[in-house]
């Protein structure tokens, strides 16, 4: 009887936690992993609540973006912001690390749903975004096409640029 109410209280919970602003969201071990390659096996990744009452922020922020610190020897080296883009028929996850000073230091793609567009996801493609700080960002200018994979990566160029603009505008009201 006690099992049954732990279990009904969890699941009350689980369903009511989004009406609570941001949730807690597991990271991806590709995450993890990239981090650590960048700084160190010392470093830590500390989500960060992001206030729902800033406007200046809802214009660039979807549903499901988390943004996370990540911190060496107890002071913050860089942020981790996780989204989602849309590829042709589906949504795939991925992740940028940006230094302090917002400058595209790596971008993961944690899981890519569909059959179609992987080349995305191959870290030398990926590579491309390094150093990107803003600004315009044009696919077959600045960033290389990819066959098979147009829209998915039509669609994570484009929303890199967003991501910029998210994190300018948090830092600014932060």
């Amino acid at each position: 009887m006690k099992a049954t109410r732990i279990i009904l209280f969890l699941f009350l919970l689980a369903l009511l936690m989004p009406l609570f602003g941001q949730g807690v969201r597991v990271l991806h071990k590709k995450e993890t992993k990239t981090v650590r390659s960048h700084f160190g096996e010392t470093a830590t990744i500390e989500q960060v609540q992001i206030p729902d009452n800033k406007e200046s922020l809802n214009e660039f922020m979807y549903p499901g973006d988390c943004l996370y610190n990540v911190i060496v020897a107890d002071e913050v080296q860089a942020y981790l912001f996780s989204t989602q883009a849309k590829g042709r028929y589906d949504y795939f996850d991925y992740s940028i690390i940006f230094s302090k000073a917002l400058s595209v230091q790596a971008v993961i793609i944690t899981v890519y749903r569909s059959t179609h567009g992987a080349a995305i996801c191959q870290k030398k493609w990926l590579s491309q975004f390094n150093g990107y700080n803003g600004g315009e960002l044009k696919l077959g200018l600045d960033i290389d096409a990819v066959s098979g994979g147009t829209l998915s990566a039509s669609s994570i160029v484009e929303d890199i640029r967003r991501c910029h603009l998210f994190m300018s505008a948090f830092l600014i009201t932060d």
